[in-house]
């Protein structure tokens, strides 16, 4: 396929759905254009023995700076070309284009090739007659519970174990440890460590051992690495240590009643904070549900209508979200261990976004199938909702929206909301 645009000739291949191959030939009038307009600059500012600034004689300039003009003759009028064509063809490159099969001689034209991928342009043909599966989000009153009780966790007070009582799983204690092959502190005592027993934080035969002492009791101990210890080469062997149980204590929780209830927040009584958390978990169990349904029917569409994705899209995605390059972090420098932990991560990752990526190339093929991209009004409705929920003004809302980057996020949220709600319409939820 060509287009002539404005003076530019451009012949457009596609070796892929999502690779184009840009050959692009500029008139020789324009090309000598630039490079007499590159020529005179370089006259106007060069000095050279003998000759004032800007008298220099062409032929000198030539004999002196020819292969130089040509070089910024050849680089400035491949970038204005290639931004014409791409706006010409309407291109958005997901890729920094790959300029090769340069071709240039004074007074001829200019035509280059360049390689670019540009996003996915998605075909779905069915987006209708599926059925998918929605989850009960019944909240139960030991889900409430639940709740209750982690708030009460995290308001617990500490208090001293009785004299000769020995610690257990719940209780919290600061140990001193110290292992055969240990460097002391600066100050010649032993590393301390507080944690709560029973919640991962040291291996079961240290906690083991810990629960055989006492406050301010001390003993030499032979622990063992389990099987699944992260450090492979850890697992499974022995360890001597000496061991100081200077502090343990036990959890103290408040009394679950109506002045717990103020407490925590703006509630009357512990009936009213009952009633919010079961609300609030009836909310969220909503929104798990919905989620479902919606990759239960994202699934359905990608079945239906097979896709492949850019490889360069892919990597770009898991760049963003590990913050580590597929090609290597400049001025980071990692160990081939951690090269490998990184690539072991990405791999791992992969899958959920090839996913993601493709689940926002169907959203956006739908939005753009049936007309629903946000509005403006769209926005200021949703403004004006935030506005009345957190009692400012839509001004302000927009501001901190606009100062902090969000407006596009709350665009890309009402579409997607607007394109679900027109796929379940199609579509048969269970």
């Amino acid at each position: 396929m060509s287009a002539q645009t404005s003076d530019l000739t451009i012949a457009v291949q596609e070796p892929s759905a999502w690779s184009r191959r840009l050959t692009i030939t500029v008139p020789a009038e324009r090309v000598q254009q630039l490079r007499g307009d590159i020529t005179r600059q370089l006259t106007r500012n060069a000095r050279m023995p003998g000759f004032r600034k800007g008298k220099l004689p062409a032929s000198l300039v030539e004999r002196q700076f020819g292969a130089s003009i040509d070089q910024e003759t050849i680089d400035r009028t491949i970038q204005e070309a290639y931004r014409e064509a791409l706006e010409s063809e309407g291109l958005n490159p997901i890729t920094q284009g790959k300029v090769d099969k340069i071709e240039y001689q004074r007074g001829e034209p200019l035509s280059f090739e360049v390689e670019l991928e540009v996003r996915p342009e998605v075909t779905l043909e069915r987006t209708s007659g599926f059925t998918v599966q929605r989850a009960e989000s019944d909240v139960s009153d030991d889900d409430v519970e639940a709740v209750l009780e982690r708030l009460r966790t995290e308001r617990a007070t500490w208090e001293p174990l009785a004299e000769g009582e020995k610690p257990q799983a719940g209780h919290q204690v600061l140990v001193a440890i110290t292992a055969e092959d240990d460097e002391e502190t600066e100050d010649g005592e032993p590393r301390t460590y507080r944690f709560v027993l029973g919640e991962g934080q040291a291996i079961p035969s240290v906690e083991e051992a810990i629960m055989t002492l006492s406050t301010g009791e001390e003993g030499d101990f032979t622990v063992t690495f389990p099987e699944d210890f992260p450090d492979e080469e850890q697992r499974g062997k022995e360890q001597q240590l000496h061991i100081r149980l200077d502090e343990a204590s036990s959890r103290v929780l408040p009394e679950l009643n109506d002045e717990f209830a103020k407490e925590i927040g703006d509630f009357e009584d512990l009936a009213a904070l009952r009633a919010r958390i079961r609300e609030d978990l009836d909310s969220d169990a909503q929104q798990r549900a919905d989620a479902e349904v919606r990759r239960q029917l994202i699934d359905q569409i990608i079945e239906a209508n097979p896709f492949e994705l850019p490889d360069s899209m892919v990597e770009r995605y898991l760049d963003e979200v590990t913050g580590h390059s597929h090609a290597g972090d400049h001025g980071h420098d990692h160990t081939p261990e951690e090269e490998a932990e990184i690539a072991r991560i990405r791999q791992g990752m992969r899958p959920e976004a090839e996913w993601s990526i493709k689940r926002l190339l169907i959203v956006d093929a739908v939005a753009e199938a049936e007309g629903l991209h946000a509005t403006q009004d769209d926005v200021d409705e949703r403004i004006e909702e935030l506005a009345s929920r957190w009692e400012q003004s839509p001004t302000e809302i927009w501001l901190q929206l606009e100062k902090s980057g969000q407006l596009e996020s709350l665009e890309r949220e009402i579409t997607e909301s607007k394109v679900f709600d027109h796929l379940l319409e199609q579509n048969t939820v269970a």
